[in-house]
């Protein structure tokens, strides 16, 4: 039997870098403004498709391309489609009864993992500037001679924003970085024309693509198939994870990333091996491996004698906010 568990975190505690107060707007103020200017933020939102290709590299560099698409139906429905190899995966939410229905077919890839956390905003880097004490602020830079709106940077942390249009430009979180590219207006909204995640200057990420207003959405786009119940996050594999007993304690190094492994559990419920499928940093390899090898769980019974199962696990490699 085959299940996830989702959001293991690897932690350091480092006390936080006192942040010079140099701006003229708070931290949250910009990035309030700039959530509320992007496509698909408000009901007042025009009707619209976006479509990207992607191009997705694992950690040895080979490419995966796919396909991303998001219907908008302004206060009644979204859909997301994404298709990345053999993976695919389908979101619909109804917005009117409070509804979603998720369902998907195999692994999510790392790679995807990545794009789905950071697409909309940078949430690890966002943690670390919305602390309300100390009250973190954002001032007008000049960066290799571009013009930006950002924040001091923290451990190596920085987030910016385009200072005109006010939307996110790039933030940086140790080794990697993560760029809105080429905003494309929808109405009173926009939309990134490019997205991308590198990782020690290699892209490990791209999604490029357009957005359209939509007059009329293709019948039964949004209509959840009756006879397939919601399947949950592709992450948790669909299924309710093996209890978690015992994590050892990591051992971090200033960087910033996820992994995603495979566990062989024994009837006793510990890591017997550890199989690496995918990391985004080659940094972050070894204390993955050597964290999953020390998990325990509990053990998974069945006709009342413990059992063997594997388990693939998510891991954020990542220093907490202070």
């Amino acid at each position: 039997m085959r299940s996830l568990v989702s959001a293991l975190f690897l932690v350091l505690l480092v006390p936080a870098g006192r942040a010079q107060v140099l701006a003229n707007q708070p931290f949250d103020t910009a990035l309030s403004r700039a959530r509320a200017l992007e496509a698909g933020a408000t009901a007042t939102d025009l009707p619209h498709h976006v479509h990207y290709d992607l191009k997705l590299y694992n950690h040895k560099g080979k490419l995966t391309t796919g396909t991303w698409d998001i219907w908008r139906d302004p206060q009644h429905y979204i859909r997301a489609d994404i298709v990345a190899g053999d993976f695919h995966y389908t979101h619909i939410e109804d917005l009117i009864l409070k509804k979603q229905w998720r369902h998907f077919n195999t692994l999510m890839p790392l790679k995807v993992f990545d794009l789905r956390e950071n697409y909309r905003e940078p949430a690890y880097a966002d943690s670390v500037f919305s602390s309300k004490q100390p009250r973190r602020y954002v001032r007008f830079q000049q960066i290799e001679g571009s013009p930006f709106e950002c924040t001091n940077q923290i451990l190596e942390i920085r987030v910016c924003f385009d200072p005109l249009a006010h939307v996110l430009a790039f933030a940086e979180m140790f080794n990697q970085t993560v760029t809105w590219e080429d905003w494309q207006p929808l109405g009173t909204h926009s939309v990134p024309r490019r997205f991308r995640i590198y990782d020690a200057g290699r892209v490990m990420v791209e999604a490029a693509g357009s957005a359209d207003v939509v007059k009329t959405f293709p019948p039964d786009l949004f209509v959840i198939p009756p006879d397939q119940p919601d399947m949950g996050e592709p992450e948790d594999d669909g299924s309710t994870p093996h209890k978690l007993l015992q994590a050892g304690q990591a051992h971090l190094d200033l960087l910033y990333g996820n992994a995603l492994v495979q566990v062989e559990v024994g009837p006793d419920g510990k890591v017997k091996k550890v199989n690496l499928v995918d990391a985004d940093d080659d940094d972050i390899i070894h204390e993955s491996e050597r964290f999953a090898k020390h998990l325990t769980f509990a053990p998974q019974m069945k006709d009342g004698v413990p059992t063997p199962f594997d388990q693939y696990i998510y891991l954020h490699y990542q220093i907490p906010p202070q």
